[in-house]
């Protein structure tokens, strides 16, 4: 996970709290979905009830069109979720080096 990619796209870091019931569900795949179209990196980052969109299948087609996933292993066990292909399973210093290195962050809690 890295910072600006080449021809002037940007790393754009997302973090999600919120369960896949909350309204933030739709901004995070619209945001995700145009930002992808534009070019740009999404690095999406799960923690607290957020965890549970890797049930949605939703989350699956973005990993497919290049979204990277990664959560909070701590969260995801204690909610007592299995690991998932396409999904990072990190801590928060994941989540501190993927902020640290985007272009742009936006919280979704």
């Amino acid at each position: 996970m890295s910072g600006t990619k080449e021809g002037g796209s940007r790393v754009i870091c997302i973090l999600v709290t919120s369960s896949p019931e909350s309204e933030n569900t739709r901004t995070l795949f619209k945001i995700t979905e145009a930002a992808i179209a534009m070019g740009h990196q999404v690095q999406i980052f799960l923690m607290s009830d957020g965890v549970y969109h890797i049930l949605c299948q939703s989350l699956s087609t973005l990993i497919a069109k290049g979204a990277e996933v990664a959560l909070c292993t701590y969260d995801a066990m204690e909610r007592g979720l299995d690991k998932k292909t396409g999904i990072y399973f990190g801590s928060y210093y994941d989540l501190a080096v993927m902020v640290a290195k985007a272009d742009g962050f936006l919280a979704l809690t």
